[in-house]
Order: C-alpha cells, then sequence, then structure tokens
C-alpha cells in the first residue's frame, strides 16, 4: 500500500477541516493542526535551511520561528507550533540529527512523532493557504496525494465575512477567491497524483465521496470517517469558534446558502469574474454574459471599483472567456492611465503604456468594440504630462455612475 503523505488544500472556509477530520478519523491517518509549513518556507532560503554543515541548527530555527495568531486570546501573543504539536528542542533535535537534510525530513520531524503517538502510520497535513504552494509541495513531495476540496466561491465568499481574519465585504472576498483559484488551476488540471473533490457533494454524499476518495489514496473506506466528533477536535486545536461545527454530524444544509443570502448584483459580480469556474465545478449561473471583456492592469484589485465595475457587468460583459481562442470585444482601463500597464518604470516603458492605450482607442475606434475607462471612487485626476494626455483622449470613455 502506498504510504506517500496526504496533503490537503483548498480556498479558506471551503470544508478543509471537515475533509481533514473525516481522514483522520481513519485508522491509518493521522491529521493535526494547520502548520503553514511551505507558506513559510515560501520566504526562507531553503538552502541555508538544509545546508549539510548546518544541520540540524537552521532547520530548528526555522521550525521554532513559525507561529500563529492566538485567535482565543489576541492579548498573548502569538502561539508556536511547538505548541500546536507538542514539541520541544530535544524532541526535534533527537530527530533530525539522525536525517538526511531536506525538507521532507524537517517536515516530517513536526508531523511523524503526532502520528506515532496516535498510532497511525500515515500523516495527513492540511493548510488551506498551501493552495498557493502546490508547485513547492510537489517539489519535495513528488509522489504524494495533493487534495484539494472547492466550494461554490458564493458560499466560501460569505463564510469569509463572519471570520475575523476574513474579507472586509464581498466583492473582496470574491476577488481572493479568484486569484487562488487562476493561480493553482494549472496545476490540479495537469498533476495526474491531485485531486479535486466538491465540497457540496461530500456533505450531500459523504459516504460516496470518501469511497472514491480512499480509492485515490489507496486506502479503505471504514465508517468511522463518518464520525467527526474526536477528530475534530485534533484538527481544530485552538478551539477557534468557526471551526466547531467540524465536531457535529455533516449537514448537507450547509451548502448552497448563497441562493438566500446575496443580492442579485453580489451574483452578477460573481459570475462576471468567476462564471468559467462555477461551470468548470458545475455550479449554477443565473446571468447572461454576451461579450468577452479583458481588464488592465491585470493584477488590478477590481473590488476597489466593484460598483462602476457591476454596470459594466450588466451591460453583459464578462472577464473570462468561452474559448481560449476567443477575442474579447471590450476593454476595460482601471485607474491611473499610465500605470494600466504594467512595463518597466522607465521612459520605454511609458512609452509603450501610451502607445498601449492609444492603440486601444484607435482599435476600439475601427472595430466598433467598447472602451471603458473606469477611475476610483475618490480619483479626479492625475499627475505627470502622460496621465494628463491620456486622460484627455480617454475622458470620452470614462465611465460614470
Amino acid at each position: 500500500m502506498n504510504r506517500e503523505p496526504i496533503f490537503i488544500v483548498g480556498i479558506q472556509r471551503s470544508g478543509t477541516t471537515l475533509l481533514s477530520a473525516m481522514l483522520a478519523s481513519h485508522s491509518h491517518i493521522s491529521c493535526g493542526p494547520e502548520t503553514h509549513f511551505f507558506q513559510r518556507l515560501s520566504r526562507e532560503n531553503i538552502d541555508q535551511i538544509t545546508n549539510p554543515i548546518s544541520w540540524p541548527h537552521k532547520a530548528l530555527e526555522f521550525i521554532k520561528s513559525i507561529t500563529y495568531t492566538n485567535y482565543n486570546d489576541p492579548k498573548s501573543g502569538r502561539i508556536s507550533i511547538y505548541e500546536k504539536y507538542h514539541l520541544n528542542d530535544e524532541k526535534l533535535w533527537e530527530y533530525l540529527i539522525n536525517q538526511k537534510p531536506g525538507i521532507e525530513s524537517l517536515l516530517n520531524s513536526i508531523l511523524e512523532p503526532y502520528m506515532q503517538s496516535l498510532k497511525k502510520i500515515r500523516w495527513a497535513e492540511k493548510t488551506p493557504d498551501h493552495i498557493k504552494h502546490v508547485n513547492l509541495i510537489r517539489a519535495y513531495f513528488p509522489k504524494s496525494p495533493i487534495i484539494r476540496i472547492i466550494r461554490d466561491p458564493r458560499d466560501v465568499a460569505l463564510s469569509l465575512l463572519n471570520v475575523p481574519w476574513g474579507a472586509k465585504n464581498y466583492y473582496e472576498a470574491i476577488d481572493y477567491c479568484k486569484s487562488l483559484l487562476y493561480q493553482s488551476r494549472d496545476f490540479f488540471d495537469n498533476d495526474k497524483l491531485s485531486y479535486t473533490l466538491r465540497y457540496e457533494d461530500l456533505v450531500e454524499q459523504p459516504e460516496v465521496e470518501l469511497k472514491k476518495l480512499c480509492d485515490f489514496i489507496d486506502e479503505k473506506f471504514e465508517d468511522s470517517m463518518l464520525d467527526t466528533s474526536t477528530s475534530g477536535k485534533q484538527v481544530n486545536s485552538q478551539n477557534v469558534l468557526w471551526k466547531k461545527k467540524v465536531q457535529e454530524p455533516v449537514d448537507k444544509n450547509r451548502a448552497y446558502n448563497w441562493k438566500n443570502h446575496l443580492d442579485r448584483k453580489s451574483n452578477i459580480y460573481t459570475e462576471a469574474i468567476l462564471g468559467d469556474i462555477l461551470k468548470q465545478f458545475d455550479y449554477t449561473t443565473n446571468e447572461y454574459f454576451p461579450y468577452f471583456g479583458k481588464f488592465y492592469p491585470s493584477n488590478s484589485h477590481l473590488h476597489t471599483y466593484s460598483q462602476k465595475i457591476i454596470m459594466v457587468f450588466e451591460n453583459g460583459i464578462r472577464f473570462w472567456g468561452n474559448t481560449l481562442s476567443e477575442n474579447p470585444v471590450a476593454t476595460i482601463l482601471l485607474g491611473e492611465p499610465m500605470h494600466v500597464m504594467t512595463f518597466e518604470n522607465n521612459l520605454v516603458g511609458r512609452l509603450k503604456n501610451i502607445l498601449f492605450v492609444l492603440y486601444e482607442v484607435i482599435k476600439t475606434k475601427i472595430k466598433k468594440n467598447k472602451l471603458y475607462w473606469i477611475t476610483g471612487e475618490n480619483s479626479k485626476s492625475f499627475d505627470g504630462i502622460g496621465n494628463k494626455l491620456l486622460s484627455i483622449v480617454l475622458r470620452p470613455f470614462q465611465f460614470q455612475k
């Protein structure tokens, strides 16, 4: 049987805690609190941490540096991975000194002792934000299953409004979902050892979905996986309020809450931005968008322009293509004219930006396409000769509420 470690990822509030608790209820599999290991590792000098000459001194320093916000008592300061996993320097040193220097050994030093304490033979690691770092996981664990759970982004966004670390508003939450789904899309479309399941299917038919997942990870389904009353406490080691439901019986009524709580404008915004994702995973769509539009800069925080952008969407424009070859018939320029393209910040880059904007204006006239220039709610003018020139050119296309 394949005993490779298992990784569980997904957008926050998409069901990762429930899934990890179900796997942790299996007699073979342990799954403890979130480690944020790869999220932290992505900012480090890996060669320095794993240098054989300094092993395991730098490795220990790295592990000790992993800390988390204490949401139950924010005034008490942060808590460490040591506290979450009941570790100490001596235990880690004894483990690492006998291991080959490497990232695999480093993560094993945290998760293997925990696994052994539960008399399990295979560990799983669940950190939702590791969906940003799936390529890093794959680099160090080439044979490990990486499991993604996905949930209707509208439910995820609404849920993100009810946690202390969540989004300020619905539109910001949807932009967050879009960013993570698009960022990891190619990986899950092409990685043969990755697996995706829908939260809605898991709560509707937990046994059916868990049996399929167990086949994928080369384990036998066990009825115990349907009872998370004990394992839920393990994965929710901080006992935070928003995870407590994981200890309760699975409730299929948790799915599709957005249908009763989301206004139409918010849904229009969602479908115009994420309609391709919704269709890919068979989620309901209600709106019709006949026109494909592209926005610039491509890294814009769309929620900062949400009220004006919704009016563009109400004109039938969407920000995703029906096919890879579909050509946009609308261009949406956001914010400062001289920054609509992310060219290098020098004379050549500024000239390229000006030429791009002029090209879009000319193309709009010739092809009779749509062009919208949307500025921030409080933006009235921009400094600089280039901005003033382009503002004059774009004024006929400036989108007003």
